[in-house]
């Protein structure tokens, strides 16, 4: 069974990574933090193939496979509720 080539070792992936580092500030498209130990990770959409952008190793993980734009938006109305009723709590 062949391996699933990784990112970095298609055709013209130096550039594409130096030109999107570039692009970003050189830190990561996400929380906005430079690299630490690794290079940032090459994003991209799972079902299309096509690049979103350089994320650090953290960020990176947090974007699983199966995380979509409707289901962040369904986390953040989740978290922001718990913390506002915590905020709330914790005034009275």
């Amino acid at each position: 069974m062949a391996r699933k080539r990784r990112q970095s070792e298609l055709p013209g992936a130096a550039e594409l990574y130096e030109r999107l580092l570039a692009e970003q500030g050189g830190v990561c498209a996400i929380c906005g933090n430079p690299p630490k130990t690794r290079r940032l990770h090459v994003d991209h959409d799972h079902k299309t193939g096509r690049v979103r952008g350089l994320l650090c190793y953290r960020c990176n993980r947090l974007l699983a496979s199966y995380v979509t734009a409707p289901l962040l938006v369904h986390a953040l109305a989740y978290l922001g509720a718990h913390e506002r009723l915590a905020e709330r709590e914790s005034a009275a």
